[in-house]
């Protein structure tokens, strides 16, 4: 299935790109995303917290995707 995740802020900086196609086992869940994510660009490891969202709506924990899903990685944000 296939997979496409959106980078912002730092996230984006660390991988030099503002979106990815990523190719996944049907039944996959974050986790498994989160692996190739690291496999492909390890720095994204380096310190760097952040939050899921698929297809427009925040995941706490896990959750498995479907084909044609939209994930967000939401990095840390500062403001004042």
């Amino acid at each position: 299935m296939n997979v496409s995740v959106l980078f912002f802020g730092i996230t984006k900086e660390k991988t030099g790109f503002s979106n990815y196609s990523f190719n996944l086992d049907p039944q996959s869940d974050l986790r498994v995303l989160e692996e190739e994510l690291f496999r492909k660009f390890p720095k994204l490891k380096s310190e760097i917290t952040f939050k899921f969202a698929v297809n427009n709506e925040y995941i706490l924990g896990n959750q498995v995707l479907n084909n044609g899903d939209e994930v967000a990685l939401i990095p840390p944000v500062s403001g004042g």
